[in-house]
């Protein structure tokens, strides 16, 4: 997902502390070992990123959805005690639109947003206090003067407020950023970094605890986290220590707590189809 999750005011990253180690291993030169495991599983809950391991850089820019995705979702679904979520920064809504999948889970807007079929856990924030939070921020920044230039864009996504940067001028993208991130902090809410954006959310839940708030509607499940960012980490942190699996896609930085990784998007459909294949062993 390419963001990094920080409180305001607060530093700190993250490292691939589990069990010492500072290298992340391939998941295909392990991937014999790793599907016994899978396949005697009593359950399987694979949690899968859209903007890093579905989704595709268009010649725009924009993300669209990888097209061979939503058919290995499918298939993956479809095999014994198997189950799969999709999470996203954007509203469910927008997921669903794209995917059009009902088998699966939805993780939307940092965890504010979640639809999901079965028993889960139950991992939203206020979210009615979380949204009136987001309103008055709007309203702020619109009489913010930095917060005016030529090139900036808010998105409201109801529970969260994501000011986009890529097309403003540097002066005017560093005093934005500094303008948000001070009314970010007079509401209390968090303040997420990402590529060229900035994004308001509510304080405390995450893509790590919507993942464990799922993964727990399915006892004794292997959960697997594949994704990428500083956002994605909080599922791998979380997936590590249910004795998950958490797997990195395109090359991973030294500081994650990824355990494994796969080279790209289309590396992950050929992990999702490995998955099924797995689970009908």
């Amino acid at each position: 997902m390419g963001q990094r999750c920080t409180t305001v005011g607060q530093g700190g990253g993250v490292r691939n502390w589990e069990l010492g180690r500072s290298a992340v291993r391939p998941l295909w030169q392990e991937a014999e070992n790793l599907r016994e495991r899978v396949s005697e599983a009593p359950g399987l809950f694979a949690f899968f990123s859209f903007d890093s391991a579905l989704a595709q850089v268009a010649a725009h820019g924009h993300l669209r959805t990888h097209p061979a995705a939503r058919s290995a979702l499918v298939r993956l679904c479809a095999a014994p005690a198997t189950r799969a979520a999709v999470l996203s920064p954007r509203p469910v809504e927008i997921l669903q639109r794209r995917l059009r999948l009902h088998r699966v889970a939805y993780v939307g807007v940092h965890g504010a947003d979640l639809q999901a079929p079965g028993l889960r856990l139950v991992t939203e924030p206020d979210r009615d206090q979380v949204e009136l939070s987001v309103a008055r921020l709007k309203k702020a920044c619109s009489r913010a003067p930095a917060l005016r230039a030529a090139g900036l864009f808010l998105e409201d996504r109801v529970w969260a407020l994501a000011l986009h940067l890529r097309h403003a001028m540097p002066h005017d993208s560093s005093a934005a950023a500094d303008a948000f991130g001070g009314l970010v902090a007079s509401e209390g809410l968090q303040l997420r970094h990402g590529t060229d954006t900035l994004e308001a959310c509510a304080p405390g839940p995450g893509l790590g605890r919507a993942a464990l708030g799922l993964l727990a509607g399915m006892r004794r499940s292997l959960g697997i986290y594949v994704g990428a960012g500083e956002a994605d980490e909080e599922g791998f942190g979380a997936l590590n220590r249910a004795g998950g699996l958490s797997v990195h896609v395109g090359a991973a930085p030294s500081a994650t707590q990824a355990r494994y990784q796969v080279d790209s998007g289309t590396e992950v459909i050929r992990l999702i189809h490995w998955l099924a294949d797995a689970r009908r062993r």
